[in-house]
């Protein structure tokens, strides 16, 4: 039976998941014991877990062995989970004496909610809790105190109301500038620049961004000149498989349109965040629709990166775009 010492923001939600994969949960803090009824358990662990600097999934290290069964159980349970195994390195794991490897792991949207589930089988848990630990910050800190509004016995209605109404106010509004957190399969997290938010509709969860370009080069699928001047506008649905960025010239003349396919949208106060899944779908103003990367996609599935049923994910919103075709050119 594997062993997994667990520390930070998913620990409750992955030791739920763990023991019921059937792993064994060792060094538990006193508040772990507490919560799942557990003695103390001081065995020397095979994996240890901890969260990433950025709060968007963990790290693990252990043996190599162990490590590969931590990341199956991981995939049966959150389909979404981006897991990239880096090689094991020479050295050796407490207590045996494998060789030693690293599972970086990023949790999107759906993994969020997952785990949001499997906490609430533990303890008060509120919708979005782990987006919102994500978030880090002030936003981290109200979701804590309404959880412990929670366990004093306030109505979930209740907090839910206050928590929405606190972490509101350190969201973005339109006419601010954002970031976009394009994320690479790779473990790369690319920064596309400061963006506008030129409207946003909180009905319909979506927001459009324009932001200025560089000049130089083409536009990758599209055959059109990067010039001075230019600028693009992107689309974006909160909690959808693509976000559309159209390019234009200084004038205002569409040069063609790019859908990224990636893990959902999310907003967070500072940026929109998600994980580009490296399939894109590009449109010339010719009306010419070209698939991008395929290849990419097809190694990252192969070498375990995504999951058999995220990759039919990404070809079913493959196929919706494709049929929308010369549409995607317009607003």
């Amino acid at each position: 039976m594997v062993k997994v010492r667990l520390r930070g923001v998913y620990a409750t939600a992955l030791t739920r998941l763990l023991l019921d994969e059937g792993f064994e949960i060792v060094q538990l803090s006193p508040e772990a014991q507490r919560r799942f009824g557990l003695g103390e358990s001081p065995y020397a662990y095979d994996v240890t877990v901890h969260d990433r600097p950025d709060l968007q999934g963990i790290e693990a290290r252990g043996s190599s062995g162990a490590l590969g069964e931590l990341r199956a159980a991981l995939r049966r349970q959150l389909f979404d989970a981006i897991t990239r195994a880096h090689p094991t390195w020479q050295g050796v794991s407490a207590p045996s004496r494998e060789a030693t490897g690293f599972l970086d792991v990023e949790f999107p949207a759906p993994s969020k909610a997952r785990l949001d589930e499997l906490r609430s089988r533990v303890v008060s848990t509120l919708s979005r809790h782990h987006f919102y630990r994500a978030a880090g910050g002030s936003v981290a800190s109200a979701v804590e105190m309404a959880e412990k509004l929670l366990e004093a016995g306030r109505s979930p209605a209740e907090v839910e109301a206050l928590l929405e109404e606190t972490v509101s106010r350190e969201y973005p509004v339109e006419g601010d500038v954002i970031g976009i957190q394009h994320a690479r399969l790779s473990g790369a997290t690319l920064d596309l620049g400061r963006a506008l938010i030129e409207s946003l509709d909180e009905a319909e969860s979506t927001l459009r961004l324009r932001r200025s370009l560089r000049p130089g080069g083409l536009y990758d699928g599209l055959g059109a000149r990067k010039e001075e001047g230019d600028y693009a506008v992107t689309d974006a649905k909160l909690g959808a498989w693509s976000l559309r960025t159209r390019y234009f010239s200084k004038a205002g003349g569409l040069k063609g349109a790019y859908v990224n396919l990636n893990t959902p949208v999310e907003l967070y106060p500072k940026a929109i965040r998600y994980v580009d899944l490296e399939l894109d779908v590009a449109v010339t103003v010719y009306g010419d629709v070209h698939v991008l990367d395929e290849e990419r996609l097809e190694k990252a599935a192969e070498e375990g990166v995504i999951s058999p049923e995220l990759l039919e994910a990404v070809r079913r919103e493959e196929q919706r775009l494709l049929a929308l075709g010369v549409g995607l050119l317009h607003a």
